[in-house]
């Protein structure tokens, strides 16, 4: 071997442990406080006038670790003190309790009731699907999850979600040909799954299914949530007389 070459191949080894130096100084751990919540969300609270509207209505939320706190709890609150009875729904693997996060930050655990695999579409009137940050990224991959969703609807339950959660009901195959909303970023595979997509109003409905755009549209997607459900509430007590 040459002078020459051996000096090449010493600075080209030379150079290689210098940038290996310089990339692994990059990396650091993460600290969870360094973690991003997102913007808060100044969500306004709605009166409760009818404590009673929806009692005898039986509502599963379906989520897996990584949906949007605020998505799923001030549903959860809104129609509970209204007389709903609500299940939280997940995964066969995920026992015990789900996460919830506030954008990518985990923030609180919430109690599950069952899984999937024990649960019936039939036994509910309605199902709400919160978005997040890997809730949906979750949740259309999961057989189990698509096909409840699928059940659901033929059974024309109520079938509600927001944000990112439209994106579980494009991979059900169940808004194709539908009119419904759904976050900004999300709005393109909608469009391209065939969807006719609303992006001026808070909440769309069409037939069953109903939509909204972000959690600053909470209020009046449980508002249109609890007046479909109060509707279906009375028709169902009339027949019952």
């Amino acid at each position: 071997m040459n002078k020459l070459l051996k000096i090449s191949l010493l600075f080209f080894a030379m150079s290689l442990l210098f940038n290996s130096a310089l990339f692994a100084a990059v990396y650091e751990p993460v600290k969870f406080e360094d973690v991003d919540s997102g913007m808060p969300y100044d969500v306004k609270q709605v009166p409760v006038t009818k404590p009673d509207s929806l009692k005898g209505i039986k509502i599963a939320v379906i989520a897996a670790h990584g949906f949007e706190e605020v998505e799923a709890t001030y549903p959860i609150d809104y129609l509970g003190v209204r007389g709903a009875a609500i299940e939280v729904i997940t995964p066969d693997w995920i026992k015990g309790r789900v996460m919830a996060v506030r954008f990518l930050k985990p923030s609180l655990w919430i109690p599950v009731t069952k899984q999937i695999s024990q649960a019936k579409a039939e036994d509910y009137d309605m199902i709400l699907i919160p978005g997040g940050a890997w809730n949906p990224i979750i949740m259309r991959t999961d057989g189990q999850i698509l096909d409840f969703i699928k059940k659901a609807n033929e059974n024309k339950l109520l079938i509600t979600s927001i944000c990112h959660g439209p994106q579980v009901l494009l991979s059900a195959g169940i808004i194709k040909g539908k009119t419904a909303t759904g976050v900004g970023d999300i709005r393109g595979d909608m469009k391209n799954g065939g969807v006719n997509v609303i992006e001026n109003l808070p909440v769309v409905v069409d037939g069953n299914i109903l939509t909204s755009r972000d959690p600053k549209d909470l209020a009046e997607f449980c508002m249109a949530i609890e007046k479909y459900l109060a509707v279906k509430n009375k028709s169902r007590n009339v027949l019952k007389k």
